[in-house]
């Protein structure tokens, strides 16, 4: 396996390069066996004259993520640290769940991991403002147990002066670990059922309801959504939460997931279990792992 460990890449592309690890390109390469986009990207950017045809495709997504971690940490990398060393090493398929892009009110949760509770992880990349996060924060603590944002050294310091003190702080260092600056502290009292209660699925709430009362509403199906919530927002914080972080964890199919995983490139964590519903797509994208790059960016 040849390749240079160091890219001379033209760096009006290095923001190019990112989209590698997007539904974009991955899901074309998955049906298609091939991504116009990743093959213009790699022949400006200066990679082709770095690269050996013969690498395999699974390596090749390692050898670019890898550049980008040193180079251009931006929220996919953060997503992917996490996935890999909190999800995969601190816990386990077996005992937790990973959420992405979960819905909050008007809001959308980077990651969630739920191992026992509820941990929102916000992720602040190098390339993200600040703007928004009080607003997050006060939707987060609404559905949340354990309120984080995950963030880049420099960054880490003001946000230890600017956030509550309850909400935990995290690092993703250049080592390519998370480092603790704050622990969070529980929320669970704070939680809102009303609102937690929009951020499920029907067959997620109709389980929850089933599961506290005995059944469901005898009732029409337009005026389902309705009952069910009066009996979801009658529940007291923590027995709404407990009970509909039992659920969520059903949301994704671990055993599937966790096959997946192991026949796939740790750059790629992060978007699997994003797309962990979708097997005929993983399926699909998991043959092209082993396939030689040169065939993948010039198909015959």
């Amino acid at each position: 396996m040849k390749m240079k460990k160091t890219l001379n890449v033209n760096t009006n592309y290095i923001n190019a390069l990112s989209r590698i690890f997007t539904p974009f390109v991955l899901d074309n390469i998955a049906e298609k066996g091939y991504s116009s986009y990743l093959s213009e990207v790699c022949a400006n950017s200066n990679i082709l004259q770095n690269i050996d045809n013969s690498l395999s495709f699974a390596d090749f997504l390692n050898w670019i993520y890898n550049f980008l971690f040193k180079n251009f940490r931006n929220e996919y990398i953060y997503k992917n640290v996490i996935a890999n060393k909190i999800l995969l090493g601190k816990h386990s398929l077996n005992t937790s769940q990973m959420l992405t892009e979960f819905r909050v009110g008007k809001c959308k949760a980077d990651v969630v991991i739920i191992n026992g509770t509820s941990n929102i992880y916000e992720i602040k990349s190098e390339f993200d403002s600040f703007n928004r996060l009080n607003n997050q924060l006060s939707s987060y603590m609404q559905v949340f147990d354990r309120i984080n944002v995950v963030t880049s050294k420099h960054q880490a310091k003001k946000l230890l002066n600017e956030l509550p003190e309850s909400v935990g702080v995290f690092v993703v260092t250049h080592r390519n670990t998370i480092s603790t600056i704050r622990d969070s502290v529980s929320n669970k009292k704070n939680i809102q059922p009303e609102v937690l209660f929009d951020s499920l699925r029907k067959n997620e709430y109709l389980n929850v309801i089933k599961s506290i009362y005995g059944g469901i509403p005898d009732v029409p199906n337009t005026y389902i959504f309705k009952e069910c919530k009066t009996l979801f927002t009658k529940l007291k914080p923590d027995i709404a939460h407990d009970s509909t972080m039992t659920v969520l964890r059903q949301r994704n199919e671990n055993s599937f997931l966790g096959s997946i995983l192991r026949n796939a490139p740790n750059s790629l964590s992060a978007y699997i279990i994003s797309n962990a519903n979708n097997k005929k797509k993983l399926k699909a994208l998991v043959e092209r792992f082993t396939i030689n790059i040169g065939k993948i960016l010039v198909p015959a």
